[in-house]
Protein backbone atom coordinates (compact mmCIF):
# COMPACT_ATOMS: atom_id res chain seq x y z
CA UNK A 1 0.00 0.00 0.00
CA UNK A 2 2.73 2.29 -0.68
CA UNK A 3 1.47 5.99 -2.15
CA UNK A 4 -1.81 7.11 -1.55
CA UNK A 5 -4.39 5.50 -4.15
CA UNK A 6 -8.36 6.06 -5.05
CA UNK A 7 -9.58 3.11 -2.98
CA UNK A 8 -5.87 0.81 -2.52
CA UNK A 9 -6.45 -2.66 -3.53
CA UNK A 10 -3.86 -5.82 -2.42
CA UNK A 11 -4.41 -9.42 -3.60
CA UNK A 12 -3.29 -13.01 -0.93
CA UNK A 13 -2.59 -16.07 -1.89
CA UNK A 14 -3.26 -18.22 0.77
CA UNK A 15 -2.23 -22.48 1.03
CA UNK A 16 -5.46 -23.29 2.33
CA UNK A 17 -8.98 -23.74 1.10
CA UNK A 18 -11.54 -21.12 1.09
CA UNK A 19 -13.86 -22.46 3.41
CA UNK A 20 -10.84 -22.99 6.17
CA UNK A 21 -9.71 -18.84 5.43
CA UNK A 22 -13.52 -17.96 6.10
CA UNK A 23 -13.62 -20.07 9.42
CA UNK A 24 -10.15 -18.22 10.75
CA UNK A 25 -11.48 -14.48 9.79
CA UNK A 26 -14.62 -15.74 11.05
CA UNK A 27 -12.79 -16.52 14.32
CA UNK A 28 -11.13 -13.31 14.37
CA UNK A 29 -14.35 -10.96 14.54
CA UNK A 30 -15.85 -13.84 17.28
CA UNK A 31 -13.14 -13.78 19.69
CA UNK A 32 -12.08 -9.88 19.08
CA UNK A 33 -14.90 -7.56 18.67
CA UNK A 34 -13.05 -4.69 20.52
CA UNK A 35 -10.34 -5.14 17.79
CA UNK A 36 -12.07 -5.72 14.92
CA UNK A 37 -16.01 -5.59 13.79
CA UNK A 38 -17.58 -6.98 10.65
CA UNK A 39 -19.56 -9.18 8.78
CA UNK A 40 -19.08 -12.30 7.06
CA UNK A 41 -21.25 -13.39 3.67
CA UNK A 42 -20.36 -15.92 1.58
CA UNK A 43 -17.33 -15.54 0.10
CA UNK A 44 -17.08 -11.91 1.67
CA UNK A 45 -15.92 -10.71 4.19
CA UNK A 46 -16.17 -6.79 5.55
CA UNK A 47 -13.38 -5.49 8.06
CA UNK A 48 -13.71 -2.12 10.35
CA UNK A 49 -12.83 -1.05 13.37
CA UNK A 50 -14.52 -1.15 16.49
CA UNK A 51 -17.55 1.93 17.11
CA UNK A 52 -15.15 3.15 20.01
CA UNK A 53 -12.03 3.83 18.07
CA UNK A 54 -14.01 4.41 14.25
CA UNK A 55 -14.05 8.27 13.02
CA UNK A 56 -15.46 9.85 9.87
CA UNK A 57 -12.44 8.83 8.23
CA UNK A 58 -12.38 5.47 9.36
CA UNK A 59 -11.60 2.59 6.14
CA UNK A 60 -13.39 -0.36 6.28
CA UNK A 61 -11.60 -3.37 4.18
CA UNK A 62 -14.00 -5.45 1.84
CA UNK A 63 -12.11 -9.36 1.58
CA UNK A 64 -13.48 -11.30 -1.71
CA UNK A 65 -11.95 -14.89 -1.58
CA UNK A 66 -11.92 -17.31 -4.37
CA UNK A 67 -10.50 -21.00 -4.32
CA UNK A 68 -8.09 -21.44 -7.19
CA UNK A 69 -6.29 -25.12 -7.53
CA UNK A 70 -6.56 -25.46 -3.59
CA UNK A 71 -5.30 -22.43 -2.79
CA UNK A 72 -7.30 -19.22 -1.44
CA UNK A 73 -6.56 -15.93 -2.95
CA UNK A 74 -7.91 -12.63 -1.50
CA UNK A 75 -8.32 -9.73 -3.12
CA UNK A 76 -8.55 -6.96 -0.60
CA UNK A 77 -10.10 -3.42 -1.05
CA UNK A 78 -9.98 -0.60 1.51
CA UNK A 79 -13.01 1.89 0.89
CA UNK A 80 -14.32 4.50 2.89
CA UNK A 81 -17.70 3.76 4.97
CA UNK A 82 -21.10 3.92 3.08
CA UNK A 83 -22.02 7.22 4.54
CA UNK A 84 -18.90 8.95 3.55
CA UNK A 85 -18.94 7.27 0.08
CA UNK A 86 -22.37 8.42 -0.51
CA UNK A 87 -21.46 11.75 0.83
CA UNK A 88 -18.76 11.95 -1.74
CA UNK A 89 -20.88 10.38 -4.25
CA UNK A 90 -23.46 13.45 -3.80
CA UNK A 91 -21.14 16.01 -3.98
CA UNK A 92 -19.45 15.05 -7.32
CA UNK A 93 -22.74 14.28 -8.45
CA UNK A 94 -23.97 17.90 -7.27
CA UNK A 95 -20.81 19.56 -8.70
CA UNK A 96 -21.17 18.00 -12.18
CA UNK A 97 -24.81 19.48 -12.13
CA UNK A 98 -23.66 22.66 -11.39
CA UNK A 99 -21.22 22.48 -14.20
CA UNK A 100 -23.79 21.51 -17.17
CA UNK A 101 -25.98 23.48 -15.60
CA UNK A 102 -23.48 26.49 -15.85
CA UNK A 103 -22.53 25.34 -19.45
CA UNK A 104 -25.87 25.47 -20.98
CA UNK A 105 -27.07 28.55 -19.17
CA UNK A 106 -23.41 30.29 -20.63
CA UNK A 107 -23.90 28.46 -24.03
CA UNK A 108 -27.59 30.41 -24.34
CA UNK A 109 -26.35 33.73 -22.89
CA UNK A 110 -23.66 33.63 -25.55
CA UNK A 111 -25.96 32.34 -28.73
CA UNK A 112 -27.79 35.50 -27.61
CA UNK A 113 -25.30 37.71 -27.82
CA UNK A 114 -25.06 38.45 -24.19
CA UNK A 115 -22.09 38.11 -21.70
CA UNK A 116 -21.65 34.46 -20.70
CA UNK A 117 -21.52 35.38 -16.99
CA UNK A 118 -23.57 31.57 -16.30
CA UNK A 119 -20.13 30.19 -17.34
CA UNK A 120 -18.72 30.78 -13.88
CA UNK A 121 -20.48 27.73 -12.53
CA UNK A 122 -18.94 25.67 -15.09
CA UNK A 123 -15.26 26.72 -13.06
CA UNK A 124 -17.06 26.42 -10.06
CA UNK A 125 -18.05 23.01 -10.04
CA UNK A 126 -14.56 22.32 -11.70
CA UNK A 127 -13.35 23.72 -8.49
CA UNK A 128 -15.39 21.49 -6.14
CA UNK A 129 -14.84 18.86 -8.12
CA UNK A 130 -10.98 18.89 -7.76
CA UNK A 131 -11.50 20.03 -3.93
CA UNK A 132 -13.57 16.58 -3.18
CA UNK A 133 -11.11 14.36 -5.20
CA UNK A 134 -8.24 16.02 -2.72
CA UNK A 135 -10.50 15.44 0.06
CA UNK A 136 -10.35 11.84 -0.49
CA UNK A 137 -6.76 11.96 -0.36
CA UNK A 138 -6.59 13.53 2.79
CA UNK A 139 -9.32 11.26 4.45
CA UNK A 140 -7.34 8.58 3.15
CA UNK A 141 -3.95 9.70 4.74
CA UNK A 142 -6.25 10.13 8.00
CA UNK A 143 -7.51 6.52 7.80
CA UNK A 144 -4.08 5.11 6.91
CA UNK A 145 -2.59 3.77 10.27
CA UNK A 146 -6.04 1.83 10.71
CA UNK A 147 -5.65 0.79 7.05
CA UNK A 148 -2.51 -0.60 8.23
CA UNK A 149 -3.96 -1.65 11.26
CA UNK A 150 -7.03 -3.51 9.70
CA UNK A 151 -4.13 -5.31 6.88
CA UNK A 152 -2.42 -6.39 9.72
CA UNK A 153 -5.05 -8.19 11.40
CA UNK A 154 -5.57 -10.21 8.06
CA UNK A 155 -2.07 -11.14 7.87
CA UNK A 156 -1.35 -12.22 11.19
CA UNK A 157 -4.93 -14.28 11.19
CA UNK A 158 -3.96 -15.94 7.85
CA UNK A 159 -0.21 -16.28 8.49
CA UNK A 160 0.07 -14.53 4.79
CA UNK A 161 3.33 -13.03 3.39
CA UNK A 162 3.03 -9.32 1.93
CA UNK A 163 0.66 -8.73 -1.00
CA UNK A 164 1.83 -10.68 -4.02
CA UNK A 165 0.21 -8.00 -6.09
CA UNK A 166 -0.65 -4.79 -5.10
CA UNK A 167 -2.19 -1.67 -7.59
Amino acid sequence: MAGLKIRPRFTLEIDRPVDQVIQELRRLLDRSPTVCQGTVANHYVILRVPDGESHFWSPRLTLDLREEGGKTIITGLFGPQPVVWMMFAGFYLASIFLGFVGLMWGAAQWTLGLEPKALWLLLASLLALGIAYAGAFVGQKLGEEQMHFLKGLVDETLGSTPPSATR
